[in-house]
């Protein structure tokens, strides 16, 4: 497949978008983009204000040979992590999964889980 404006645009890139208190507006950035952001008076403004700079950036980038990053892609990943702690945190691991009557994997997923962003 051609690698085309057509190509980047209908990729899943995600966008972030929340209220500034200190800005008085929302602010939106692109996670796959280093350093965009864009605000607007509303999420709606500022999601077309991203869609309209991911293009600019796209135009800019193929013109000039430049590499594009593209988001993620969920059949890149296997689910092994190799994770290291200390033994401090391995032994808590331990305990809190055995009287939760769960395995120290299940305890680690559970945390995680609770913890990120839905992206998917």
């Amino acid at each position: 497949m051609k690698k085309n404006l057509e190509y980047y645009l209908n990729l899943p890139y995600s966008y972030i978008v929340e209220w500034s208190d200190a800005d008085g507006c929302y602010l939106g950035s692109i996670v796959e983009l280093e350093k965009n952001m864009t605000c607007g008076d509303s999420p709606e403004e500022v999601i077309t204000n991203l869609k309209k700079a991911l293009e600019a950036y796209i135009n800019t980038s193929l013109a000039n040979n430049m590499e594009i990053p593209e988001p993620l892609k969920l059949s890149d990943f296997k689910g092994n992590i190799t994770y290291r702690t200390t033994g401090l945190t391995h032994y808590r691991l331990a305990k809190t999964a055995k009287m939760k009557g769960v395995s120290i994997n299940a305890l680690i997923e559970e945390a995680v889980n609770k913890n990120l962003q839905e992206t998917a």
